[in-house]
């Protein structure tokens, strides 16, 4: 999936970790790559999501934070993020 993203493959990106999905659901909360596809893609609701799921698995991952703020932003504001507690 980060191939794809990097060569500029957005939606080609989330296909592929999809796929990695549909072949291994245990992945899911680990596949912060594909939020950063779904922010990219405009598709900030799916980013936020992702990046609360991977922020729940792993707290202490600042950049994952920083990402999920901003996705959580685009989609609801920044008071709704705040209103959603410590992160």
């Amino acid at each position: 999936g980060m191939a794809a993203f990097q060569a500029g493959q957005v939606e080609r990106s989330i296909d592929l970790f999809d796929a990695a999905e549909a072949a291994d659901a245990r992945v899911s909360t680990r596949l912060w790559q594909r939020g950063l596809s779904y922010y990219y893609a405009g598709r900030f609701k799916e980013a936020a999501n992702q990046f609360t799921s991977d922020v729940a698995e792993n707290p202490d991952d600042t950049e994952e934070s920083v990402w999920n703020f901003l996705a959580v932003a685009r989609t609801d504001g920044v008071e709704a993020w705040r209103r959603c507690g410590e992160r």
